[in-house]
């Protein structure tokens, strides 16, 4: 595809750079992947470009996906309806049986599903790694997208219900990581702007990951500038542990002892926080991905989102993955994130519709560390950008744009999207990804996985 120049014209633009700024009937210019103009009026053409008509649509930043796992949605609701760390048992039990190319597959399918929704950065946190061809599979599949994305390698050493296979010391999952980095970041010039960065982190501490490891991650993490990703205090079984086996009051008071929290690093879920470990995350600058319709299904309860925000801590969105959501779609986090919060302080105005559009852009780019780089629409920036289909009868009349965006906007809405200023979709069609072929493909994935998987 080719990204020297494109213009989309005769749009509305959300640009997602402050309240209440919206420019009616404006152009986008992208050069080479960075925009160039954002403007109102009509655009100058340009040699060559590709021009796309904007006309009743909304043009905005692409969605942030602060967590997920992208294979998961071959596990769309095989367990349901049990505690939670039971649930969570026999989702490390797929480690057992899983292979890269169920891992290919999943991904791949994930990724269409993010795309098709709007989605053009999302975060994978990797925690199922049996040997080091299922990662490497992973990352390729998100390559082959073309979304922006983000990488988190994580590591389990220790736990109950954690499978021998899955399990690693330190250095053996420092030198895979290392190998990933290495295989990936040999293409392009080194000051090209890449779609794919990388992080690491402990798993679900500390019921996977012991405090030695906790310590020599932040080491391996300083070393060699990567983030931190992690699941934190989802559950209150999580706590309970935490409580029982370290004496420690909370899981953000326990990652605190080893050196976790900083501004590299993203918690998510974050459910189960006392007033002082919001202050504790706030002071750190460490971000939180709130993923709302993944806590509802797995009974987790509700994130103190508004208790963070007010304490200044950076929260972005995230989906979780399919196998405790069973979808990919970000336009109904945002809501559940919205309406979940009105539900628990009983105040319908307690969070407004542009702090939850934020949490999925702005504010979920800045988490992941990509804040200058995408996030809003704006000169400079790359093009991450989506239109929407706002004449849609579920749209119609538009009285407040970005309270619709919010609670009236569905992922099918999403008329084209652009990352890195590749046209990925273009009238919902996929210009890089064979759509037929992913699904077909995840299928028979889907089914050679629940082969492999011993009964219940």
């Amino acid at each position: 595809m080719d990204t020297a120049a494109i213009t989309i014209t005769g749009c509305t633009i959300l640009p997602m750079t402050g309240r209440g700024e919206v420019i009616e009937a404006g152009h986008v210019t992208v050069v080479d992947g960075t925009i160039v103009a954002v403007d109102k009026g009509a655009a100058p053409a340009r040699e060559g470009e590709t021009r796309i008509d904007g006309r009743g649509k909304v043009l905005m930043p692409g969605l942030v996906n602060a967590h997920t796992h992208l294979y998961q949605v071959l596990l769309r609701a095989v367990w349901e309806d049990m505690p939670f760390l039971d649930w969570l048992e026999r989702i490390y039990g797929v480690a057992r049986v899983l292979n890269p190319e169920h891992a290919a597959a999943g991904t791949l399918l994930g990724c269409l599903e993010n795309l098709k929704g709007g989605v053009t950065t999302v975060c994978e946190h990797n925690f199922l790694n049996p040997g080091p061809e299922c990662a490497v599979a992973t990352v390729d599949a998100m390559g082959e997208s073309g979304l922006r994305g983000v990488f988190a390698r994580t590591i389990m050493d220790t736990g109950e219900i954690v499978p021998e296979c899955t399990r690693e010391t330190p250095q053996t999952a420092f030198t895979r990581i290392e190998d990933l980095m290495a295989r990936h970041r040999v293409n392009g010039a080194p000051e090209a702007p890449r779609r794919l960065t990388f992080r690491t982190g402990p798993n679900t501490p500390p019921i996977n990951a012991s405090p030695d490891l906790l310590r020599e991650i932040r080491r391996f993490a300083d070393h060699h500038s990567i983030g931190i990703s992690a699941h934190v205090a989802e559950s209150a079984s999580v706590v309970e542990v935490t409580r029982r086996t370290l004496d420690r009051a909370g899981v953000v008071e326990h990652l605190k002892d080893c050196g976790i929290p900083g501004e590299d690093a993203i918690f998510a879920h974050s459910v189960h926080l006392s007033p002082d470990e919001v202050r504790h995350l706030a002071e750190t600058r460490t971000a939180v991905s709130h993923n709302p319709v993944s806590n509802m299904m797995l009974g987790d309860g509700i994130a103190p989102v508004v208790e963070m925000l007010a304490a200044g801590v950076r929260v972005g969105l995230g989906t979780d993955g399919a196998a405790s959501n069973h979808g990919q779609d970000l336009f109904e986090t945002m809501k559940a994130a919205s309406l979940l919060q009105k539900v628990k302080h009983q105040d319908a105005g307690v969070i407004d519709p542009y702090s939850v559009l934020r949490m999925a852009t702005v504010d979920g780019a800045a988490a992941l560390g990509l804040g200058s780089v995408c996030g809003t629409v704006e000169a400079g920036k790359r093009a991450d950008l989506i239109l929407l289909d706002v004449e849609k009868p579920h749209f119609q009349p538009v009285n407040d744009l970005v309270s619709q965006l919010v609670h009236c906007a569905k992922a099918t809405d999403v008329d084209t999207v652009v990352a890195d200023g590749e046209v990925l979709m273009r009238e919902r069609r996929c210009t890089r990804l064979d759509e037929e072929g992913v699904v077909r493909r995840a299928q028979a994935a889907r089914r050679d996985l629940m082969e492999r998987m011993p009964a219940a």
